[in-house]
């Protein structure tokens, strides 16, 4: 019996022995994490990848369409309308500044001005005069009147007063009344002129020629620089690259007359749209092509992006600036030119 029991317990420890050999090797094997192979790569693509906006690179191949300037020209004209008198200077022409381009007929600014001088003299003169104040001899001249009409007075008055004077009952239709009315307004008189030459001059003298003079000098100024906006000068060294009216023509008053531009400093003006214009830097160089000058291709770099978006048909646009590398290909402003952006500095 206790053989028997003892068999059947042995039986049943190498049964449960058997039983978790079988569940261990029949579970998956847990790896080790230092162990874990990574996972394969996709295969590349031709498409970048994204990376910050601060650092992306920004794309090449912008192309933009504008025109030739110069970085330096002038539209002149007139402020005043005239007949054109003489056309110093011909298209193409290279001038120096302060040079005499175009004048309008100045017969009738001129005879202005010589009115408005000898204006200015009159009054200049006066207002001297008066300034001055009393010469010596004028002040003898009034001080010599008023003694001799104060002894006509006395004079008279003696006489007044020898037929009895102020007690005479008929005294007002004696002659020598008379005498002494007239000989006192005599007096009175060179009272007067001999106050006004020692006291002059007075202030309401003064602001009076003051006033005078500087109308006067304000008249003579205006149709001298009516005289002068006659003519038109050459503001900067540069070539003449257009002139409007022929000698003898007559021109209206702010049109436009002559052209002047410096040609030794070209640039372009191009817009460019809101979508391309992140990929533009002041500083970024570019290649320029003009059918003008066939297969030569210029080079330059952005000087300026403007401040001011325009919209054509929903699309809005900013103006782009870019100066041309010194170049000896013959080119003019106006002339059509197409921009390509290179990669930002």
């Amino acid at each position: 019996m206790f053989d028997s029991k003892k068999m059947i317990a042995l039986c049943a420890l190498v049964f449960i022995a058997m039983f978790a050999t079988t569940l261990i090797a029949c579970a998956p094997e847990k790896p080790a994490i230092a162990q874990t192979a990574p996972t394969p790569a996709p295969a590349p693509t031709n498409t970048p990848a994204p990376t910050k906006l601060a650092s992306r690179a920004v794309p090449t191949g912008i192309k933009a369409t504008g025109n030739l300037v110069a970085a330096t020209q002038a539209t002149m004209a007139f402020p005043s309308a005239g007949r054109i008198k003489e056309i110093a200077v011909k298209e193409g022409d290279a001038v120096k500044k302060g040079a005499l381009l175009i004048a309008l007929d100045t017969s009738v600014l001129d005879f202005a001005v010589a009115q408005a001088q000898a204006g200015f003299d009159t009054a200049k003169a006066s207002y001297d005069r008066v300034m001055a104040g009393p010469t010596q001899d004028e002040i003898a001249i009034a001080k010599s009147n008023l003694e001799r009409a104060k002894a006509a007075v006395d004079q008279t008055q003696a006489a007044y007063d020898r037929i009895g004077g102020v007690t005479n009952p008929f005294i007002s239709m004696t002659p020598q009344s008379l005498a002494l009315q007239q000989a006192t307004q005599t007096y009175q008189g060179a009272l007067a002129q001999f106050n006004l030459t020692v006291n002059h001059p007075t202030t309401a003298e003064r602001q009076t020629v003051e006033a005078q003079l500087a109308l006067a000098k304000a008249a003579l100024d205006l149709a001298k620089q009516n005289a002068a906006n006659a003519k038109i000068f050459a503001p900067f060294d540069g070539t003449i690259t257009w002139i409007g009216p022929r000698a003898n023509e007559s021109l209206g008053a702010n049109a436009a007359a002559i052209m002047l531009a410096d040609l030794a400093q070209m640039q372009v003006q191009v817009n460019v749209d809101e979508i391309t214009l992140s990929g533009i830097r002041v500083g970024q160089k570019a290649t320029i092509t003009l059918d003008a000058i066939g297969d030569k291709t210029l080079t330059g770099k952005v000087r300026k992006i403007g401040l001011l978006a325009t919209s054509t048909g929903n699309v809005a646009s900013v103006p782009v600036t870019l100066d041309i590398d010194a170049t000896d290909a013959v080119i003019y402003p106006g002339l059509t030119a197409t921009v390509e952006f290179g990669a930002t500095p």
